[in-house]
């Protein structure tokens, strides 16, 4: 029974390991055979070119200076975001007007182009703290959401008997509230973490913020660098994954040490 289990691990982990390779296999046979077909190295260049031009991009210090800082950007939006939503989730189940209250507005927000966002934001804010607010802004709604349902969601049935017991409310926090919500805040975090830097370095790319991805981004755009344009692409994209995988690491933890 013990082999058994350990095979299915084995095979688990091995499947988890083959299907993204496999995704990022057919993505670059794709772009590779476009690539020939448009026979345009300048429009696009061929997969080659642009991850060499990628891992140039590592040896140089403003590479790593411009990434910390987008990646502190979004740290800081989604901390404030998630202890928002948090706190005003938890509050909107015990008083209920103040969620009926906020739907509409998490509703607007939820609703609004993040483009018209950052750039209502652009007219009257300064460009160092634009890209947090607007991060702030995305994330907050749908974390609010995912946190306001997974509250409201706990088994009443648990609920009453700690009533009839007459527990602590410190006790049913810890016994009761965090292990039915802990999954839905990593679950949320994990896809809006990566969102929330995706929107960080969107506004950066409008707006020109110093000390950012997106201002190499859209520098390479002007001089029509495809090569290091995708590349910083390429950077952006794996960083979104490295945030994703931390939440899921940490996710892990809190599973084992349960």
């Amino acid at each position: 029974m013990k082999n058994i289990k350990i095979n299915k691990k084995a095979l688990e982990i091995c499947s988890n390991i083959f299907y993204p390779l496999l995704a990022l296999a057919l993505v670059l046979a794709v772009w590779a055979i476009c690539s020939k077909a448009y026979n345009n190295p300048i429009i696009l260049p061929e997969p080659g070119v642009t991850l060499k031009a990628f891992f140039m991009l590592f040896g140089e210090k403003y590479f790593w200076t411009n990434i910390g800082w987008s990646i502190l950007r979004t740290l800081i939006c989604f901390a404030i975001s998630f202890a928002f939503a948090v706190v005003l989730a938890s509050l909107g189940n015990l008083w209920k007007p103040l969620n009926k209250t906020l739907a509409p507005i998490i509703t607007i927000l939820r609703a609004a182009p993040t483009v018209a966002i950052i750039l209502i934001a652009y007219a009257f804010m300064a460009n160092n703290k634009l890209a947090i607010v607007v991060g702030l802004l995305i994330a907050f709604p749908i974390l609010y959401s995912a946190f306001f349902s997974a509250i409201e969601n706990v088994d009443k049935d648990l609920l009453e008997m700690a009533k009839i017991y007459k527990v602590k409310p410190i006790d049913r926090i810890f016994s009761i509230y965090l292990p039915s919500v802990t999954p839905t805040l990593f679950d949320m975090s994990k896809s809006t973490i990566s969102l929330t830097f995706k929107v960080v370095v969107a506004a950066e790319i409008l707006t020109s913020i110093p000390k950012s991805i997106g201002v190499w981004i859209k520098y390479e755009q002007n001089i029509f660098d495809i090569e290091y344009l995708l590349a910083w692409t390429i950077a952006s994209i794996v960083i979104a994954f490295v945030l994703e995988g931390i939440v899921s690491l940490f996710k892990y933890i809190w599973r084992k040490t349960r």
